[in-house]
C-alpha cells in the first residue's frame, strides 16, 4: 500500500466520521427542539392552571362574577370555583397528552393519564365541564371524547 493509498484511505475514513458527527448532531439537534418544545408547553400549562386555580378563591370567583355583571350568589361562586378547578385540571391533561404525542412520557405514565381521565369523566359534573372546554378537532379533544364516550356516567 502506497502512500497515496493510506491517505486516500484516510480521507474516506474522515469522510465517514465527519458524516457520523452530523448525523449524531441532527439527532441531538432534534431531541434538543423537542424538551425545548416540551418546556414551553409546560411552563404555559403552569401559567394557566396557576390562573385558574387562583380563580377557585371565593373572594377572587366573587370578583369574577360581580365584574361580568352577575349576582355572586354562593351557588354562582361555587360552579365558577368547580368550572376554575376543572380547566385547571384538563390543562394539566392535556400537558400530559402533548408529551405523550411528543415522545416525551413513557408507556406506564400514559396508561395513568388515561385511568384518571376515565375516574374524572365518570363523574358528571366533570363531564360536563369537559364539553365547555373543550377544543373541537383538537388530537387532545378526540382523545378524552373517545375516553368519554366508553364511560358509563355515575349518578
Amino acid at each position: 500500500m502506497t502512500i497515496s493509498d493510506l491517505a486516500t484511505l484516510s480521507t474516506a475514513v474522515s469522510g465517514l466520521a465527519v458524516t457520523a458527527s452530523l448525523v449524531y448532531l441532527a439527532i441531538q439537534t432534534h431531541q434538543a427542539t423537542k424538551h425545548t418544545q416540551a418546556l414551553i408547553r409546560q411552563g404555559r400549562v403552569s401559567r394557566l392552571s396557576e390562573q385558574s386555580l387562583a380563580a377557585t378563591d371565593p373572594g377572587m370567583a366573587t370578583t369574577i362574577i360581580l365584574a361580568n355583571g352577575n349576582e355572586a350568589t354562593p351557588e354562582a361562586v361555587r360552579r365558577l370555583q368547580f368550572s376554575m378547578y376543572c380547566l385547571g385540571l384538563f390543562y394539566g391533561f392535556q400537558d400530559s397528552f402533548n408529551q405523550y404525542q411528543a415522545g416525551l412520557l413513557g408507556e406506564d405514565m400514559f396508561k395513568q393519564l388515561k385511568a384518571v381521565l376515565s375516574r374524572t369523566l365518570s363523574q358528571k359534573g366533570f363531564r360536563a365541564e369537559w364539553q365547555n372546554v373543550r377544543v373541537a378537532g383538537t388530537k387532545f379533544a378526540v382523545f378524552v371524547d373517545n375516553i368519554a364516550a366508553a364511560l358509563p356516567l355515575q349518578q
